[in-house]
């Protein structure tokens, strides 16, 4: 799955804005045009307007002022109803001020999350994940791993090490087949348009899909502050895409800020992904969800990469964790 740069226009919202406010103002300027030249003249050679000039000047202002702020309601509720893909960074509630440079959020298509967890729950990947966090006997042991098939597709699952200080599980495809199949469902559901998006918004040449991993936990007594990807000049991404969400949680990520390292937690939504690049220091917060038996987190996690000479041996070497795919900078490069 690849997004080739090309010339992109506007969205639509933002098109059919431009459209509503360059008409509003038109109105505006015309009415207030035409009231000066009747004022000038001491003529009004249109009833309607003609009526309207006799109207008090305070209630003209009103009008005039009820226009703009419609006008300005009408834009302002439009902007903050993204197309999927649209990429919106990760602010301070505080003062506003971006969290991290290369830290963002994405609104992905209602139909995509549907059916990652329709895959999910048709495969048994849903409920062998939640049996990984409930089971001790199916819990791997930190740093360890499994092979597993489920609905004919071989899986890969592992568990971080120690210092992650959780019971976080990662799932992936173990072979080309099954990560071709998972690829086919990102393509067939919306994820190509949200690559599009993603990569016209930060002008990149293209952008691939290459790393897919399932991630689910459910006690977390400290995060491990890490970043998944650094040294590609801001062309590798990790989107996560919350596919079961613990009701009633707190806030499931912590991000640090990029000047001062300062610890905020981000709230998991449904249908919005978060994507983190280059740098972006972040951890699982803190749960424990035992006391409620099968509650869990439970996320698609999809790298993506604008490819090309320079990055990838990095990309190869420090992101592909996996069984598959191997880490192979001509794997790579050839996925360009």
């Amino acid at each position: 799955m690849r997004f080739e740069k090309k010339n992109l226009p506007n969205t639509k919202i933002r098109i059919k804005a431009k459209w509503v406010l360059g008409a509003g103002y038109f109105i505006l300027i015309f009415m207030i045009s035409y009231l000066y030249a009747s004022r000038s003249s001491g003529t009004t050679n249109v009833d309607y307007v003609g009526d309207f000039y006799q109207m008090s000047e305070f209630s003209f202002v009103t009008v005039c002022c009820l226009l703009l702020v419609t006008l300005y309601n009408s834009i302002h509720s439009q902007h903050i109803e993204p197309e999927p893909g649209e990429l919106s960074p990760i602010l301070w509630r505080e003062d506003g001020s971006y969290v991290a440079p290369n830290a963002y959020r994405i609104l992905i298509p209602t139909e995509l999350t549907n059916a990652i967890k329709a895959y999910c729950d048709e495969v048994g990947l849903t409920d062998y994940a939640r049996d990984f966090i409930m089971s001790k006997e199916n819990n791997i042991q930190p740093d360890g791993y499994r092979f597993i098939e489920l609905g004919g597709v071989k899986w890969f699952a592992q568990r971080p090490a120690s210092k992650w200080n959780s019971d976080m599980h990662w799932i992936s495809p173990a072979d080309e087949s099954g990560h071709e199949a998972y690829l086919r469902l990102l393509t067939e559901n919306g994820f190509l348009s949200v690559l599009n998006s993603i990569g016209d918004a930060l002008d990149l040449d293209g952008l691939t899909a290459y790393h897919l991993t399932f991630i689910v936990v459910s006690h977390c007594e400290r995060g491990y502050v890490h970043h998944d990807t650094t040294g590609t000049g801001n062309k590798v991404f990790n989107v996560v895409i919350p596919v079961e969400r613990a009701t009633d949680s707190p806030p499931e990520l912590i991000i640090a800020d990029s000047r001062d390292d300062t610890i905020g937690r981000l709230k998991y939504e449904d249908n919005i992904a978060v994507m983190i690049g280059d740098d972006v220091h972040h951890a699982t917060s803190e749960c424990d969800y035992r006391d409620t038996p099968g509650k869990m987190r439970f996320a698609a996690t999809i790298y993506i990469a604008d490819i090309n000479e320079s990055n990838t041996e990095t990309i190869a070497l420090s992101t592909l964790t996996q069984a598959f795919p191997p880490p192979d900078p001509i794997w790579v490069f050839a996925q360009r």
